[in-house]
């Protein structure tokens, strides 16, 4: 599928401009794009690329973060899962119908960075540990229990029977 057949498929917009023939300027939307696997007995069943919704708290944390003086420390960094559908949006600050049992609850994730990259992730494997428990939507927030929510992405939703893994990882490209 083309680049922009995708970006069509999943409601995005790419917008472009063109200020003079020598000069050719896009407006780029940076948004994250998630992978979701999901994992039996070792055995990949499904592997999913999703891109996400943006709220509008969540980018005034990052530039709050990434350009602010203040001394805080708290990087988006926790993953959550729910089992409904995406109903966020961009004033969105909690993620509906969060998962907190079966070994699926919010979690902090491993950050990734190489210096001088335009790209950080931001991954965990949850294990379905007692019981049966289904998932399709993943966040990312500041904190373990509440917290700034930033990222909020949808996907296939996946049975996950005790001893399943989903494999979440979340990738922000800044340029």
């Amino acid at each position: 599928m083309k680049l922009i057949e995708r970006f069509k498929t999943a409601g995005q917009i790419l917008v472009g401009m063109k200020s003079s023939p020598m000069l050719d300027e896009t407006v780029k939307v940076h948004r994250a794009m998630g992978r979701v696997q999901h994992i039996r007995n070792g055995v990949v069943l499904s592997d999913e690329v999703i891109f996400n919704v943006k709220t509008t708290v969540g980018i005034d944390f990052t530039f709050a973060q990434t350009y602010g003086t203040s001394a805080q420390a708290n990087g988006l960094n926790y993953i959550a899962l729910s089992n409904d559908t995406l109903t966020e949006t961009t004033a969105s600050t909690t993620l509906s119908t969060e998962i907190a049992a079966n070994g699926l609850a919010r979690a902090i994730g491993a950050y990734a960075h190489t210096g001088g990259a335009s790209t950080a992730t931001i991954s965990k494997t949850f294990t379905c540990a007692t019981g049966a428990q289904s998932a399709q939507k993943a966040a990312l927030f500041s904190a373990s229990s509440a917290g700034t929510m930033h990222h909020a992405l949808a996907f296939t939703q996946r049975a996950l029977q005790v001893g399943d893994q989903l494999a979440v990882t979340f990738t922000i490209t800044l340029t």
